[in-house]
């Protein structure tokens, strides 16, 4: 499991988990927002008779994005509370500081990805 202490060039002294919550929480926040704002549009369009099939189409399928974005950071902080952060969902093996900073939600070691 990667180490949850400081990691190097840290302005903050907060350790990568640290960080990498305060990114997955503050990005949840904005998911479920942009989610809901979504879903109300999708009512929208599909009171309107004049809507074609193909913006009701693309509304559903970005709304499918949205979701399966606010899932993949709602697992990574499900994996923080438990205290498997860090670690490969596949392999157990640790995933690499450089891609949790780069991708916080990542479930998988450069290996198994």
């Amino acid at each position: 499991m990667t180490n949850p202490t400081t990691t190097p060039g840290s302005d903050t002294g907060e350790s990568l988990q640290e960080r990498a919550e305060q990114t997955l929480q503050a990005h949840a926040a904005r998911s479920e927002h942009q989610l809901h704002e979504l879903e109300s549009d999708m009512v929208g369009l599909l009171g309107d008779s004049g809507t074609i099939q193909e913006d009701r189409d693309g509304s559903r399928r970005l709304i499918e994005s949205v979701r399966a974005d606010l899932e993949r950071t709602r697992r990574a902080l499900a994996r923080i509370e438990a205290g498997t952060f860090g670690q490969c969902t596949k392999c157990r093996e640790p995933i690499a500081d450089a891609r949790l900073e780069a991708i916080p939600e990542a479930d998988y070691c450069t290996n198994c990805a």
